[in-house]
């Protein structure tokens, strides 16, 4: 899978390591492709740096892990980039990434089974079942994230049309489910993404105002529990 400059440029890179990763597996795997990695794939990035993917759970990930070390892969833990991130192992052949997530993607923000259905392109690689993710879910991931380049992403994936409606809906549905308000912090990451892209970009993001709004919900009651 070697790169120009070290980075992913083709998606045919991205499946050869799915392939490989399918033929050394122990039991079968789901996994949802993320981030830079779609992109690539819908023609609104030209490189990218890490593969993320998010497995299903965390025996899925186990499962991932040891094919990935099966193939040379060592495995390492999550860097200060990944800060907000619920990414639980790195595994990295030379300037290959694979960056795993289990379920969890920021605190309590998971994979959800909205995001899974919502995630219609699949392929199988022998025991790997990767589907990626939606523009829509992967715009919310990067506004949490909100990483050097995510910006830009953002950017790239408003330009080519969006179904805000759908990403606010999982937005709310995730800060409004039950679990411990402190893990509800992710509200404010993506409130401030947006924000970046508001004053970076000069975008319109339709659902500001509403994320602001839970946001604003999730401070005022942090505040009133301490």
């Amino acid at each position: 899978m070697a790169s120009s400059y070290n980075r992913i440029t083709r998606r045919e890179e991205i499946n050869e390591l799915f392939e490989q990763l399918g033929q050394a597996l122990d039991r079968k795997v789901q996994l949802l492709l993320i981030g830079g990695a779609v992109l690539l794939k819908l023609g609104l990035k030209d490189s990218t740096r890490d593969i993320d993917v998010v497995c299903r759970n965390k025996k899925d990930e186990e499962a991932l892990l040891r094919s990935a070390m099966s193939l040379g892969f060592e495995l390492v833990g999550p860097e200060k980039r990944h800060a907000s991130l619920g990414v639980n192992r790195l595994a990295v052949k030379g300037m290959q990434n694979l960056d795993v997530f289990a379920g969890r993607i920021s605190y309590d923000f998971e994979l959800s089974e909205t995001m899974w259905q919502r995630a219609i392109v699949s392929i199988t690689f022998g025991d790997l079942l990767v589907r990626d993710a939606s523009r829509e879910d992967i715009l919310i991931m990067k506004l949490i994230a909100n990483r050097e380049g995510d910006a830009d992403d953002c950017a790239a994936l408003m330009g080519a049309g969006l179904d805000f409606d759908a990403v606010y809906e999982e937005i709310e549905r995730q800060y409004r489910k039950a679990g411990d308000l402190e893990q509800k912090i992710w509200i404010t990451y993506i409130e401030e993404g947006i924000g970046r892209q508001e004053e970076e970009f000069s975008m319109k993001v339709p659902i500001a105002d509403k994320v602001s709004e839970l946001a604003d919900d999730y401070r005022g009651r942090l505040y009133n529990n301490n």
